[in-house]
């Protein structure tokens, strides 16, 4: 029964993870097709190390943008994979691509550096130029 258990909880734990794996594979490959010259982790908004809930300065600048809509939990709602697949595309991606523009566009780290120049350059955390 104990392996049972064990067994089904890997399972959803894994399943979980996908999804939230997915979610963030979108978000970078998004980062990577506005920015062709960069290569993109998860570090350009997430904390390394630290749970994914943890953002760095400029995942914090972004995430401000679109918080209020709440995706995170409406992702949670959907249950059939197509249909998360489908929110994404049609719902999430384009506020936060819109958020992305935005926030590179016309913000500024707390040292006063643009963002835009941080994405140009490549030096922001978690981003590299393309050899």
């Amino acid at each position: 029964m104990v392996r049972l258990f064990s067994a089904a909880f890997l399972f959803l734990f894994a399943l979980c993870s996908v999804s939230s794996a997915q979610a963030h594979s979108d978000f970078k490959k998004m980062m990577e097709k506005e920015y062709s010259h960069l290569k993109v982790t998860c570090n350009a908004c997430h904390e390394k190390g630290e749970k994914k809930d943890v953002r760095n300065e400029f995942g914090k600048a972004l995430h401000k943008k679109f918080a209020s809509e709440k995706f995170t939990e409406e992702l949670k709602k959907i249950k059939d994979r197509d249909e998360k697949k489908k929110y994404m595309e049609e719902k999430v991606l384009p506020v936060v691509t819109k958020a992305l523009k935005e926030t590179i566009e016309k913000d500024k780290n707390d040292a006063g550096d643009p963002w835009a120049d941080l994405v140009k350059n490549g030096t922001l955390p978690g981003v590299s130029l393309k050899d």
